[in-house]
């Protein structure tokens, strides 16, 4: 059987992007692999294997990106 990881990244992103909706979220905490926990704000671009949004500490509008492969938790 072919194994398809790009169709399970899609259907991560899938439902990570419908639990942003349905909750009507504009903050997600997340533990990564490091260790470390990062918080975004904002609108959020969730691509198929990644997650785009702005950086807490940031006034100047910059955007940060983090791939699903680093997130450990997720907290919508």
């Amino acid at each position: 059987m072919d194994s398809k990881p790009g169709i399970v990244d899609q259907v991560l992103a899938d439902l990570i992007s419908g639990q942003i909706e349905k909750r009507q979220a504009t903050e997600l905490r997340a533990v990564l692999s490091t260790g470390n926990e990062i918080t975004m704000h904002g609108k959020f671009t969730i691509g198929r294997d990644f997650i785009i949004y702005r950086t807490a500490k940031d006034d100047n509008g910059r955007w940060a990106m983090t791939p699903f492969s680093h997130i450990v938790q997720l907290i919508v």
